[in-house]
């Protein structure tokens, strides 16, 4: 019985990390293509008709895989039995991300990025095998509230710092948005918990909803504005690695979970993996790679 017993929660815990890391691939493609046309929206109505319909389409499109990730991250939060689980899985997106952009867009993908997914890989496999499920979900409000003050807190500090010394958007719009969907992970745990475990009748309870329309929202808008003032080797890592690793923090507190030191390792390796697959320098290689414009003759005198 203990051996069907594990042998259950083992195919629980592939399939929620199987669902997990799709969402981060819909996730992390979708915030690609929006990077690429995400200047449209400065149009205004204009953008609604030619020649700019077609980028916002596209534009529009990357946003649909954003909403599609949303769900899945909600169908993984049901089958896990811990939120960071789930999270830790954002890293297997820029997985995605890397073969998206070598055959999609063709784009080079060199020795250090295929390093990086390896190492994505391996850090992914540890946090599974790893894994020692709970005994039981609890959840406590009182830190829960703690916890979004201190999010609050920081995303007011944040934006107050950028009005105030006019630098820093794109790091701390996209620390924003991390920290909002990872807390968006969390809200989506909590559903089924105060539910009793059912999927249904979670959405009675204002949790889902919260995560959905507000939390996601939150990381959707502020992802975006932080595209408009920087670089997605700037942004990419730094919004999966504030997701990743704020609910490896919330939790603690939150549900009284805790992952185990190899887990913990297994998250740093993805973290490292995600900041070298997103900071290699990819796009000076490619600058480099186009010609040189013709030096301009000299005067004649």
């Amino acid at each position: 019985m203990d051996s069907m017993a594990t042998q259950e929660a083992a195919g629980t815990l592939a399939l929620a990390l199987s669902v997990a890391a799709a969402a981060s691939i819909s996730l992390n493609i979708g915030k690609a293509v929006q990077k690429m046309k995400v200047e449209v929206l400065k149009k205004g109505k204009a953008m609604l008709k030619p020649p700019h319909r077609r980028d916002f389409l596209i534009w529009l499109f990357g946003m649909s895989l954003t909403f599609v990730a949303g769900v899945l991250v909600l169908v993984a939060q049901n089958l896990s039995d811990k939120t960071s689980l789930v999270t830790s899985m954002s890293g297997v997106g820029l997985v995605g991300l890397a073969l998206f952009s070598l055959f999609v867009l063709k784009e080079r993908v060199g020795p250090r990025e295929w390093a990086s997914v390896l190492l994505i890989g391996a850090g992914t496999s540890v946090i599974s095998y790893f894994n020692v499920p709970s005994a039981e979900k609890l959840f406590y409000a009182g830190p829960m509230y703690w916890c979004l003050g201190g999010f609050a807190v920081f995303a007011g500090a944040a934006l107050l710092f950028t009005k105030i010394l006019n630098r820093g958007r794109a790091f701390l719009y996209a620390a924003i948005a991390g920290m909002g969907l990872g807390f968006m992970n969390i809200f989506y745990h909590i559903g089924p918990i105060v539910a009793d475990g059912s999927t249904m009748a979670q959405f009675k309870t204002a949790y889902p909803w919260v995560a959905f329309l507000i939390l996601g929202n939150i990381g959707f808008v502020m992802t975006n504005l932080a595209f408009f003032h920087g670089t997605g080797i700037v942004i990419v890592p730094t919004v999966n690695s504030f997701l990743i690793i704020s609910p490896m923090v919330f939790e603690i507190f939150i549900f009284g979970t805790t992952l185990t030191p190899m887990q913990y390792a297994g998250a740093g390796m993805i973290v490292i993996g995600v900041i070298a697959l997103t900071t290699g320098g990819g796009q000076s290689k490619s600058a480099s790679a186009e010609p040189a414009a013709p030096a301009a003759p000299a005067p004649s005198r």
